[in-house]
């Protein structure tokens, strides 16, 4: 069962990542944006099958070459509350979240999706 994980490499996609790996998934497509270096060691601990960038991701998702996962746990976001860049802001946190949800539509069961959402 592969599940996608976007944001794998920061807290809480990490713990969300380790946690599946406790339960024995390791078939996980870890999604997130590594331009601060050090976030990588976050990724380091986890067992993944493949990592993408976000941007990378998002233009197969567009593209429809994107991997079918099963499941999506969706935790990449800017959080920054200092951040002022509207259109930023829209594409990153908007605009992507739209993408991955219409890709769980496409991909994911309807007894699936409700599951991990209840």
């Amino acid at each position: 069962m592969s599940i996608l994980v976007t944001g794998a490499a920061g807290f809480i996609g990490c713990n969300n990542v380790l946690a599946l790996n406790e339960r024995g998934i390791t078939d996980i497509i870890a999604v997130d944006n590594l331009e601060r270096g050090e976030k990588y060691q976050n990724l380091a601990k986890c067992s993944i099958s493949d990592y993408f960038d976000k941007r990378d991701f998002i233009a197969r998702v567009r593209d429809g070459s994107a991997p079918k996962p099963e499941a999506i746990f969706h935790q990449g976001a800017c959080s920054d509350t200092m951040e002022h860049d509207g259109k930023y802001m829209m594409e990153n946190n908007y605009r992507y979240t739209l993408e991955l949800y219409r890709l769980s539509l496409i991909h994911i069961s309807e007894p699936t999706r409700r599951s991990y959402i209840s």
